[in-house]
């Protein structure tokens, strides 16, 4: 756990760009709040390799909307069967699932749906959120953090371990 958080500051304090990170944490947020293995995780897991994201802080947005995911499935299932129930759009889903390349996307699941519906929804407010906290956190904290001399510290700490061979 600590050296999750570790990874977190270390990656707060690097030289990548604050949309690196926040991208990151809003891929994992949408990964996270889906179903797992849905192809539109894949494919936001291959698109996520193309565009270099931060990987810890998409890692750290997984885990920690999948655990906020379970709460949320009433919600999500609200959602979906309110898209897929709608009357203007029967016409629609009737075309759209009578091929059945759509249906590998399991769109037909309320759960599903509404769980896209919102995590999409929701990840361009965390994006800006986040990327705004970034830029905030290193203009105003950073400088901070580094005269701790705990953290101090432990950077010698993880510089010895690391020129002594053990920090493989």
């Amino acid at each position: 756990m600590i050296r999750q958080v570790l990874k977190v500051f270390k990656a707060l304090n690097s030289n990548e760009k604050p949309w690196q990170l926040s991208l990151g944490l809003a891929f994992g947020g949408i990964i996270g709040l889906m179903p797992l293995w849905t192809p539109h995780n894949i494919f936001l897991l291959f698109l996520a390799f193309i565009i270099n994201l931060n990987f810890t802080l998409l890692l750290v947005g997984f885990f920690f909307f999948s655990g906020i995911a379970y709460i949320l499935d009433p919600l999500f299932h609200q959602i979906g069967l309110a898209v897929l129930t709608s009357e203007g759009m029967q016409s629609f889903w009737v075309e759209f699932f009578s091929n059945p390349i759509f249906l590998i996307n399991r769109l037909n699941n309320t759960l599903v749906m509404g769980s896209l519906i919102f995590s999409l929804a929701a990840s361009v407010p965390l994006f800006f959120l986040v990327n705004l906290l970034i830029r905030k956190y290193r203009q105003h904290l950073q400088g901070l953090f580094e005269k701790i001399p705990l953290l101090k510290s432990l950077k010698l700490a993880k510089a010895f371990d690391t020129l002594s061979g053990g920090g493989r």
